[in-house]
């Protein structure tokens, strides 16, 4: 602990003197000096800010490392996204039946939620977006508007879409069980989230008992081995379990000093879920189904369907402003798909990252180094280089939709906005100015986006750092530093 206040105090001092100085600040000078302390001696630190005009370099480091960019890659995947599917894109989820609905009100059938690649079906997160309860009334009102009032058949969820294979190749194994690791398939519902609640023990290092799942999940079990934290040690329990997988051990610890305690867990199979909550939910609200909950394994060949509900998504732009706000990597792994699938592709996630590639090619981005492994920086074999994230944020600024991509980053300094900056920058001419996405997993911190000088010129840059020793926060302070000083040059 003595050695991480080291670490922490020197980039503390050095934002107050940044603060205070002149635009003649001498960017080099200030680089190298971080890189003697023990946070950054031994890391891998690449950072580059140019002028969008000129494309000038103000500050050119280390530009050709190709490393992880962690949450940062969402820039290049909703950028991508919003070239190839168009800001006004949306998507759509319909409720449908195979049988024929009766006089007496039955259906002599199936229903069958067929999944159209919507990442914020059932999600209270998008404006515009039904909650799941919301959604679901909505589906029995319009079931029972057209007098259905009893079905003699199963509830199938349609996900097929998307190619089956859930998750990214390299994702680790300590982030599946969990919310931000959860799989993609094309019936995705309630962001893929259930919520677990503890109690914690009144004594530290004793069990934190399971108290319920919010919503139930039929079939999840837990092998528990959460303990009891000291009052006020947050969160730092993870729930280890695969997609398709109902049998999941968690580990960690929950704080004590509270009555009950919430972590967030990936919904082992969304589709069978989505099946199954519809069949309980049509029950409740007075339509009896004699069948079960049922998922399709590949596309099955029917008779006529009739369409009896359809739910459309709110636009690509509002979704995207969530994505880059927010990093929630289910949207951003859902938005690769997506674009397979109009590139000519089966929804899969190595064709949607090529065609990205490609995308970038066309904009004669540099791609060297560039190596994806998903669209949203979770895995750590994903690399690029700041010179081809500046090029790609660069490009996007020629782009028709560019207001859309830009609002979409977090503004900083701007105790309002959605996102993590909001203490950024205040007081000084960084705040409400610099548009920016960070990144976040194990040794990796990067910070990228857009900013005007005094003079209100355009610079774009990117910072990135990896294995780095030390906590994310001080590298924090570093790159605020760095983009305080860019906002005080004079042109």
């Amino acid at each position: 602990m003595r050695i991480f206040n080291r670490l922490f105090w020197l980039p503390l001092l050095v934002l107050s003197l940044v603060q205070s100085q002149s635009a003649d600040f001498n960017f080099q000078r200030y680089i190298q000096t971080q890189e003697t302390t023990g946070l950054l001696k031994n890391a891998q630190w690449s950072l580059y800010a140019i002028y969008a005009d000129s494309k000038k370099p103000v500050i050119e480091h280390n530009i050709r490392f190709a490393l992880a960019p962690a949450s940062c890659l969402k820039l290049i995947t909703t950028g991508a996204a919003l070239k190839i599917l168009g800001a006004d894109y949306t998507f759509k989820t319909c409720v449908l039946t195979d049988g024929f609905i009766a006089p007496n009100g039955q259906i002599k059938g199936n229903i069958i939620l067929k999944g159209g690649g919507d990442p914020t079906l059932g999600s209270a997160v998008v404006p515009g977006s039904l909650p799941l309860d919301s959604l679901f009334l909505s589906w029995v009102q319009a079931l029972k508007q057209k007098g259905i009032r009893r079905i003699e058949g199963d509830i199938i969820a349609d996900a097929t879409l998307f190619d089956p294979h859930p998750i990214p190749d390299n994702w680790a194994w300590v982030d599946m069980g969990n919310y931000y690791g959860a799989s993609s398939p094309a019936l995705s519902i309630h962001d893929n989230l259930y919520y677990l609640i503890f109690k914690p023990s009144r004594t530290v290092g004793q069990p934190a008992a399971i108290l319920a799942t919010r919503p139930y999940i039929s079939g999840l079990s837990f092998e528990n081995h959460v303990l009891t934290g000291p009052a006020g040690s947050g969160d730092n329990a993870y729930i280890y379990c695969a997609p398709q997988q109902f049998k999941a051990r968690v580990f960690g610890t929950v704080p004590a000093g509270v009555d009950s305690f919430t972590i967030k867990g990936s919904i082992p199979d969304p589709a069978l879920f989505a099946a199954q909550y519809f069949l309980t939910f049509l029950q409740k609200n007075g339509i009896n189904v004699t069948g079960k909950a049922l998922t399709l394994k590949k596309p099955a060949r029917t008779r006529r369907q009739i369409l009896l509900a359809e739910t459309t998504s709110p636009p690509l732009k509002k979704i995207i402003e969530q994505i880059n706000k927010r990093s929630i990597n289910l949207y951003c792994e859902m938005l690769v798909k997506a674009i397979s699938i109009e590139r000519g592709g089966n929804g899969n996630t190595k064709h949607g990252l090529n065609v990205i590639k490609k995308t970038l090619e066309d904009l004669k981005v540099n791609t060297e180094g560039l190596h994806l492994s998903d669209g949203s920086g979770l895995s750590r074999t994903n690399a690029i280089t700041v010179r081809t994230m500046v090029e790609f944020l660069n490009a996007m600024r020629h782009d028709e939709q560019f207001t859309d991509y830009l609002h979409s980053l977090s503004l900083a300094g701007d105790p309002n906005d959605v996102g993590y900056f909001k203490k950024w920058g205040v007081g000084t001419k960084l705040a409400k100015n610099a548009r920016l996405k960070s990144g976040l997993i194990e040794s990796v911190r990067s910070h990228s986006g857009y900013l005007r000088d005094s003079s209100g010129r355009w610079i774009i840059f990117s910072f990135i750092a990896n294995n780095f020793d030390g906590h994310f926060s001080a590298i924090d302070r570093i790159h605020e530093s760095l983009l305080i000083q860019l906002s005080n040059l004079e042109n």
